[in-house]
């Protein structure tokens, strides 16, 4: 997959987006091409001070960069060109409207501005690259098969001390009762929920998100799908045990209106820690 990003000058803005999806996405750079491009840009002009100052705060170097004109070729050989403002959107419509996508509401340009103007507009990009990320242009969710397991066994590996083999991941997908969900980017599984479904009640047995892919949501799309797969099946609950130091999970579930109902003290190991109880009423 070939993805652009484009602003006027490609001094400012769009060098930005590049440089802060290729962080992002850095475990997949095998999978796309990331470049920016101006519309009205000269060629090999130097990104602005105020720009490498604010990216080097967050670890990101851009004074290599240099400044590159919108052309057809790029255009053709994209997969989708993303506009940092609605003018740049509008002027590529007659070319490649298939291709559009506009960044967040639109980036408002910080040329000639302060570091602080510099420093909104690279928060309002990574805002807006994270809601990307999450979208169906990238992350697309469905069931488990058995082609997820070695990427799932690797994923449990390096986030559970306890991690489930390939072998057991296999066995849960194969249950009668089983309910799972594993969300893909660019194709390569990142995130997964694996559920029974008993009586009418699903029991959450593990939910993951690769943690170089975290804080895009998928938790989020994975949970809202299985929810929805329970009311379709006319289930009267979903419950599950989170540790009660998972605080970014305990709030995720509350959101969804999943009730702590008591604890387990002890239920979990590698270390020890009680879990909460919580259970997501459906009628």
């Amino acid at each position: 997959m070939n993805i652009v990003f484009v602003c006027t000058g490609n001094t400012c803005r769009s060098p930005m987006a590049e440089a802060i999806f290729r962080e992002k996405t850095q475990e997949f750079s095998g999978y796309c091409t990331v470049m920016s491009c101006g519309l009205a840009a000269s060629v090999g002009s130097p990104p602005s001070d105020n720009a490498v100052k604010v990216m080097r705060e967050i670890g990101i170097d851009i004074s290599s960069h240099r400044s590159n004109p919108m052309s057809m070729y790029i255009i053709d050989r994209a997969d989708y060109i993303i506009c940092l403002s609605e003018s740049h959107l509008n002027a590529l419509k007659p070319y490649a409207e298939s291709k559009l996508i506009l960044l967040g509401g639109g980036i408002s340009d910080p040329f000639a501005g302060s570091e602080d103007t510099y420093r909104e507009c690279r928060d309002e990009i990574s805002d807006g690259i994270d809601k990307l990320l999450a979208s169906d242009v990238f992350f697309k969710a469905g069931t488990v098969d058995e082609a997820d397991a070695d990427e799932i066994a690797k994923m449990e590996k390096s986030i559970f001390s306890d991690p489930w083999s390939r072998d057991s991941v296999i066995a849960q997908i194969k249950k009668d009762y089983n309910v799972s969900f594993v969300g893909r980017f660019l194709g390569k599984p990142v995130a997964y929920v694996f559920a029974d479904m008993i009586c009418g009640e699903i029991y959450v047995g593990k939910v993951a998100v690769d943690e170089k892919m975290r804080k895009h949501g998928y938790a989020r799309q994975l949970i809202r799908l299985l929810i929805e797969f329970a009311k379709e099946n006319s289930c009267s609950l979903i419950t599950l045990e989170v540790r009660d130091s998972n605080n970014a999970a305990i709030n995720l579930y509350k959101k969804f209106g999943f009730e702590s109902l008591g604890k387990r003290k002890g239920f979990y190991s590698k270390p020890a820690e009680d879990a909460f109880i919580m259970t997501l009423y459906l009628k």
